[in-house]
């Protein structure tokens, strides 16, 4: 299937977030393997989740930081490769959402994309109370993606999943 241009809002995809203009790659403590994207109201995680996949966990805070959305999700080697622009990818059963939403790359229940615009793990209104994290895919963003994918790194699951609890550690009542 080819690519579909989404009908756009302000520039951009009507089923994108402006808030992911915000979302950065983060350098902290977390480790070498995995990565940290956050903006102001969201943030992703990507940690090697077994062979050949990559466990994605996000959050997204709603008005106040008691009001959230966490998920999570595992992609293969390929799937994280099209959701973050390094390949073109459209898994035969998720023909439908380019079809009715537009975009370049997509898989049910995990991304969809449109050139730079990402998001995890579903379209959306693009509007604010949305559980679906938006992330300009920018060079910083692309390269780590890229780096990861071409390690040789081999973390299991439980350090990531110890890694995605401390990060997204809950919010105190």
């Amino acid at each position: 299937m080819e690519p579909k241009r989404p009908l756009f809002d302000m520039g951009k995809p009507i089923w994108w977030h402006h808030r992911g203009f915000k979302m950065k790659l983060r350098r902290s403590e977390i480790p070498s393997h995995t990565i940290l994207i956050e903006g102001g109201a969201a943030m992703v995680l990507i940690a090697k989740g077994g062979h050949k996949s990559w466990l994605i966990d996000w959050r997204v805070t709603h008005y106040f930081p008691d009001i959230k959305v966490d998920g999570r999700t595992f992609m293969s080697n390929q799937e994280l490769a099209g959701a973050f622009g390094l390949e073109d990818y459209i898994s035969q059963d998720s023909e439908w959402l380019i079809e009715r939403f537009g975009g370049s790359a997509a898989i049910q229940g995990k991304f969809i994309r449109w050139r730079e615009y990402l998001n995890i793990p579903c379209p959306g209104t693009g509007h604010d109370g949305d559980p679906n994290v938006s992330i300009e895919i920018d060079h910083d963003i692309k390269k780590a993606v890229r780096d990861l994918l071409s390690a040789e790194t081999a973390l299991s699951i439980e350090p990531a999943r110890e890694i995605s609890e401390r990060i997204l550690e809950p919010v105190p009542a």
